[in-house]
């Protein structure tokens, strides 16, 4: 078995490799071992190359195409992608990037333009505002709709893990629950806290409903006027 995470950044990627790599008994791929970039020839080659090793599992964050899909399918693969609450997603993003302001893994990026910034400056919106997060809602919905992902719930994840992860098995390969529950628990936030290393760089509140807290008026503002279109179509509610 061999799967492919995919869909966009901030959805909780990381943790669903680690639950599906534990569930399915799967070596994750360290990123040494994978297509440098999320790019469709690099995949091809990669993958014609005999470099992606049964029994394993990575994520990258492709945009959907037929031909990307086709690929995956031909290796043979398994493709999955983990949606989340855009408003959450918008706010882990942007902490995620005030992380890296000084290790100059963020240069040359368009969302540079928040470095060093309150959630609420002026620069942030007009971010918000333009669309530059607007590309991460288009992936996860191109995804979702392609009906050649298997999709997954943050949300599932955190309320009903069992439930979510056992609709996932049940169209890969069934598992036991206690297997799915060892899993997740094996990838507790706790958990990957304590081992360290990236794993522990990718979780910070790992919660639902953390842009409660955060988002101001103003960003609702933006999210229902330029966004609300997206929210809807990814089955979220607008706020």
């Amino acid at each position: 078995m061999r799967i492919v995470i995919a869909g966009p950044p901030k959805a909780g990627n990381v943790w669903l490799k680690c639950i599906v790599a534990n569930m399915f008994d799967l070596r994750q791929l360290t990123a040494k071992e994978t297509p440098p970039r999320p790019q469709l020839k690099l995949f091809a080659d990669w993958a014609a190359g005999g470099h992606f090793p049964d029994g394993t599992v990575f994520h990258q964050h492709y945009d959907y195409s037929d031909e990307l899909a086709d690929l995956i399918a031909a290796v043979p693969a398994h493709t999955v992608t983990i949606v989340r609450d855009p408003y959450d997603a918008f706010v882990s993003s942007y902490y995620n990037i005030q992380k890296h302001m000084e290790d100059g893994l963020r240069q040359g990026r368009r969302t540079d333009v928040m470095l060093g910034k309150s959630l609420s400056d002026p620069d942030v919106l007009a971010f918000l505002r333009s669309g530059g997060f607007r590309n991460n809602m288009l992936r996860a919905k191109a995804w979702m709709e392609s009906g050649r992902t298997h999709v997954v719930r943050y949300e599932g994840l955190h309320g009903d893990p069992v439930t979510e992860l056992g609709r996932l098995a049940d169209a890969i390969r069934p598992v036991p629950r206690e297997k799915i529950e060892q899993a997740v628990e094996a990838c507790s936030a706790d958990t990957m806290r304590a081992q360290g290393g990236a794993r522990a760089g990718h979780v910070r509140t790992a919660k639902v409903g953390d842009s409660r807290e955060k988002l101001g008026p103003e960003h609702l503002v933006i999210f229902r006027e330029m966004h609300g279109d997206l929210i809807r179509d990814l089955g979220y509610e607008v706020r």
